[in-house]
């Protein structure tokens, strides 16, 4: 006669996130997944970016938290592919240290993405405190768009199409970002989130944005543009959409676009336009420069 098993439940659900610099907010949000129904079911991963400001160390506050402290700042696609090899449950919850979680959320999403065979991945609506809505969908965009958004993904003309989410709260099978190699290393820190899009619809299946399910964001609601954190973030910014565009609108689009984007800084340089800005990103442009920890200046 077999013993009966005495030991934790299985992990269904590892909640993802990555986290710089952001001690408060990511407080907060570790805060209400600790007091999640099915807690038992679920493993945290906080996978620290090169924080300097007390981030690195908040597993002392929560140790049933798994804690992934990256020497510096790795950029999301890298800081995200070290978490999912981690990762154990069966499902993976993508979330924003600035997003607060209800008691029931994750297994909500995990019920609602199983019970839809059209969906690859779910969505909250993520609201600010005084309950206005917060998250963004949009279309995927054509080359012309992201040549023209390549500072900020998140300033993509908006549309009532959930083919693109802004990426806060997402949760998908971890199967399914297997399947797919895990995200592209061909990006940095930008444009990422709009390759997995892009690979959900590549597999005739949609993400699922469900109203009835909320969560909390405190502070801004969008994030600063590439250009306004400096010129490596921009570089990579311009980078991660040259990526994007060749990937799927041919190599000669993408080098017009980095072209153009080379020349306009060389313009801006020699018109004494922020000119340390300006040549800083010139010379990472030319470079192909990516974040993803291999440089340390940022």
């Amino acid at each position: 006669m077999q013993e009966p098993q005495t030991g934790p439940p299985p992990v269904v659900v590892s909640v993802l996130i990555v986290s710089h610099d952001s001690v408060d907010s990511l407080r907060r949000c570790l805060a209400a997944l600790e007091a999640s129904t099915d807690r038992a079911s679920m493993e945290i991963l906080v996978v620290d970016n090169g924080s300097r400001d007390g981030s690195q160390a908040i597993d002392s506050e929560f140790p049933n938290v798994n804690m992934l402290r990256l020497p510096h700042y790795c950029g999301w696609t890298k800081a995200r592919n070290i978490g999912l090899r981690t990762a154990r449950g069966e499902y993976v919850l993508f979330l924003s240290p600035e997003v607060e979680v209800q008691p029931a959320t994750v297994m909500t999403l995990v019920r609602r993405l199983e019970g839809d065979p059209q969906a690859l991945a779910v969505c909250p609506l993520v609201v600010n405190p005084r309950g206005e809505r917060v998250s963004r969908t949009y279309a995927l965009p054509d080359a012309r768009q992201v040549a023209a958004a390549w500072r900020d993904p998140f300033s993509l003309p908006p549309s009532s199409e959930v083919e693109l989410h802004d990426d806060k709260a997402i949760l998908l099978r971890r199967v399914t970002i297997a399947g797919i190699n895990y995200f592209d290393q061909r990006y940095g820190e930008y444009w990422g989130h709009v390759e997995l899009a892009w690979q959900i619809r590549r597999a005739g299946r949609k993400i699922l944005l469900l109203d009835d399910v909320r969560v909390i964001q405190s502070g801004p609601a969008d994030p600063p543009r590439a250009d306004e954190r400096g010129p490596a973030f921009a570089a990579d910014a311009a980078g991660g959409a040259a990526a994007y565009i060749a990937k799927h609108f041919g190599f000669g689009k993408a080098l017009v676009f980095r072209l153009k984007v080379i020349l306009g800084t060389l313009l801006k340089t020699l018109a004494f336009q922020r000119p340390g800005f300006h040549l800083s990103l010139l010379s990472r442009l030319v470079s192909g420069y990516k974040i993803d920890g291999r440089s340390q200046e940022l």
